[in-house]
């Protein structure tokens, strides 16, 4: 219990911020793993770092730009420092998502094969934006691509908290189209969706959420957080929404758990809550396996 108390005091953002990424990721990730476009997310967080290491370049320098324009004081200023990386970081992201979308019903490429083009070459231009990083920064944006759950402040909280907020209110308004195109895209058909259209703007939904996640916790996190707990969710739910409240609920609980564990035995909070999570998985899937 002092544990506990301790672990509130120091890191109160950390362990709501922690519940907040896993429910973003493990309610995207019902979505991801049934559209079986799991490497989707791995392309996903790879381009959203390399976005976050080209910011470093100061190619284009927003953060003196938005100063300027708002009169506002860069220096110190926590939030202007940090939007610079969280801009590119998006904007990459939703770049990848927007090239990746052509690839639905066209014989040119497969998506695997389009998603696999995206995964390296977003690792190459990642390595090569930090070679040419000033050596002073390198640091730094090892740290940012490392990300650490513990380094969740009120900043990375509340943005959680906002992205957290639309992406419900997104699926909540237009449940019935994103539900048709991923769970049964054959019957959206029947209907007169416009299949296209709803897949590119949850694509590109998920790609928002997956970009801002891996800005603030990292990419290991992320993506495990899209596929192990919506996979939990699909062995062990019979209906749809029996799937997505598994998934969240797994989501929500294994990562603070998983910071007071990482706490007490001195291990890292991110490869910690990754590595809980599988094991809750394994436990799962043996025990499905012999019922």
């Amino acid at each position: 219990m002092e544990t506990i108390n301790i672990l509130i005091d120091l890191f109160p953002y950390a362990l709501m911020g922690s519940v907040l990424a896993g429910i973003i990721c493990s309610f995207l990730g019902v979505f991801v793993v049934s559209q079986r476009a799991v490497f989707l997310g791995a392309s996903l967080t790879q381009v959203s770092i390399a976005g976050v290491a080209f910011s470093f370049l100061h190619l284009i320098n927003l953060e003196a730009l938005i100063g300027s324009l708002f009169t506002a004081e860069t220096i110190e200023n926590s939030f202007l420092h940090h939007f610079e990386h969280t801009f590119f970081s998006l904007l990459f992201s939703l770049i990848a998502v927007l090239i990746f979308s052509q690839s639905y019903r066209q014989k040119l490429i497969t998506q695997d094969g389009l998603l696999g083009i995206i995964f390296v070459i977003a690792i190459a231009l990642r390595i090569m934006f930090i070679q040419k990083s000033p050596v002073a920064e390198i640091s730094e944006i090892e740290a940012i691509l490392k990300g650490d759950i513990l380094f969740i402040g009120p900043n990375e909280f509340y943005t959680m908290l906002v992205v957290l907020l639309i992406v419900f209110l997104i699926f909540g308004l237009f449940s019935k189209q994103l539900k048709f195109v991923t769970f049964d895209a054959e019957t959206a058909l029947a209907h007169g969706i416009n299949s296209r259209f709803w897949l590119l703007f949850f694509y590109l939904t998920v790609g928002i959420g997956i970009s801002l996640t891996t800005r603030f916790v990292g990419d290991v996190f992320t993506f495990a957080y899209l596929i192990i707990p919506s996979s939990i969710g699909m062995i062990l739910g019979k209906k749809v929404s029996q799937v997505f409240i598994i998934s969240v609920i797994i989501g929500a609980v294994i990562p603070p758990v998983s910071i007071f564990l990482a706490f007490i035995f001195d291990f890292s909070s991110g490869p910690a809550a990754v590595v809980l999570a599988f094991v809750v998985f394994i436990i799962v899937y043996g025990v499905k396996k012999l019922v």
